[in-house]
């Protein structure tokens, strides 16, 4: 493997990528501050904002690194340097990846602590927090698989439309788990079977399909 050229397209990504993702981080960390108000209205407000704006770093690395290499015809010059398409897609799932994951690991974090501390709510909320959190890493993943493989903005459009409206029967479903709706109504957080499999089937998933974008792509042979 070029592992030069894989790094310098990784780095590439992130040097165009910094600002507005420190916004949207930012902006997502905003909404942690609004939770540890700790009222009803600043817990479901905290909630959204981080929920819109981690939903939001994914959306604009999947279009802007991915996407618009095609419409904008960089693509073709990137396939033109001595790089193999293994390598392109290696340098584009760990750049996205890397990306993503530091204000994902970033709100997680924070909301876990703030949730484990005295008052912003209940350590018994953790759980649930979790889960969605998980939830949105693997719609990204998903989304970014999307664009990776078909270098489609409809597809990858229609593919974020389809897990952002998933994503509020996922919240009453996974809110109505027993074990879950229990801890959330004060009782204590509970991480029995049903919770432990749900995150671990989500990250399984998640793994899988970057699995599946160097499958296809190995299999790919046009690029221009």
């Amino acid at each position: 493997m070029n592992h030069a050229m894989v790094k310098h397209l990784v780095l590439k990504d992130w040097y165009f990528q910094r600002g507005p993702i420190a916004a949207y981080t930012a902006a997502a960390l905003l909404g942690l501050g609004i939770v540890l108000l700790d009222t009803a209205w600043s817990f479901f407000a905290g909630t959204v904002v981080i929920i819109t704006f981690t939903i939001t770093i994914g959306i604009h690395l999947a279009i802007v690194t991915v996407v618009q290499e095609r419409t904008e015809q960089t693509l073709p010059f990137i396939m033109s340097l001595p790089i193999s398409p293994r390598e392109y897609t290696a340098a584009k799932i760990v750049a996205n990846l890397s990306i993503f994951l530091v204000p994902w690991l970033l709100v997680t974090g924070g909301a876990t602590l703030i949730l484990n501390t005295e008052g912003a709510r209940s350590g018994a909320v953790t759980p649930f927090a979790t889960i969605v959190m998980t939830y949105i890493l693997a719609s990204y993943i998903l989304v970014l698989t999307t664009a990776v493989i078909t270098e489609s903005q409809g597809w990858t459009l229609c593919v974020m439309g389809v897990t952002n409206l998933f994503l509020q029967f996922f919240l009453y479903w996974v809110s109505h788990i027993p074990s879950i709706e229990r801890g959330m109504k004060g009782h204590g957080a509970v991480w029995d079977a049903m919770a432990i499999s749900l995150l671990a089937t989500e990250l399984a998933l998640s793994v899988l399909l970057i699995g599946l974008a160097f499958l296809f792509q190995a299999r790919k042979r046009d690029f221009m």
